[in-house]
């Protein structure tokens, strides 16, 4: 009679090649996992200690493919926006004094933030070309965009329209390309600095 094959056809090696693959896959997705259900799915209000002060966006509404060209430079796209946690103001007609320092506490959060501040983005849509200027000066670090067709103020302004005083809010956008948190404009610079920290330390995309 011939030798009895063992069940197992998989070889020790591949076994032990699965099981890296998977740990590797776990060290990826397991910080992502925690932040979208702290999120999206436990809601941080329910989790003792853990408290955002920016209202979410229930539900997160997920971006698609966009063009918005940048004031001298080359546009922006939804590819852009996944790359960092991204802070979006829309700036009409004109910026009056509290818009001035909306824009003011959120750069300064975001330098606030420390080491992790590449991980976060500022971007700034301006219909007034008189302010461009002054933005140049002001906010080095924000990409100024101009509306277009095809431009991200589509999506959001579906969002704006569905919060309290919406066009005063600054929006949230995840390096996933999810519109996730409302940033009211009075929201205290140390609050907001909060809800960065506590995103950037659940989550390490971005």
């Amino acid at each position: 009679m011939g030798e009895v094959k063992s069940k197992s056809s998989i070889p020790a090696s591949k076994g032990l090649s699965r099981a890296k693959a998977i740990i590797l896959i776990m060290l990826f997705i397991g910080p992502l996992l925690s932040a979208f259900l702290w999120y999206y799915g436990l809601n941080a209000k329910l989790v003792p200690g853990q408290i955002n002060n920016s209202p979410l966006v229930d539900p997160p509404v997920t971006l698609k493919d966009f063009s918005n060209p940048k004031h001298g430079d080359v546009p922006i796209t939804l590819a852009d926006l996944k790359r960092k946690w991204t802070i979006v103001h829309i700036v009409n007609q004109r910026c009056d004094q509290d818009c001035e320092t909306f824009l003011y506490n959120t750069r300064q959060v975001r330098l606030a933030v420390g080491r992790d501040a590449n991980r976060i983005a500022r971007v700034i849509m301006i219909e007034d070309p008189e302010l461009i200027k002054w933005m140049r000066q002001d906010h080095p670090d924000a990409a100024l965009i101009m509306a277009a067709d095809n431009g991200i103020e589509d999506q959001l302004d579906s969002v704006i329209k569905t919060l309290e005083h919406g066009s005063k809010h600054a929006l949230l956008i995840d390096p996933l390309g999810n519109v996730m948190m409302a940033i009211p404009n009075d929201l205290p610079p140390k609050l907001l600095l909060k809800d960065l920290k506590k995103l950037l330390k659940l989550s390490r995309i971005g």
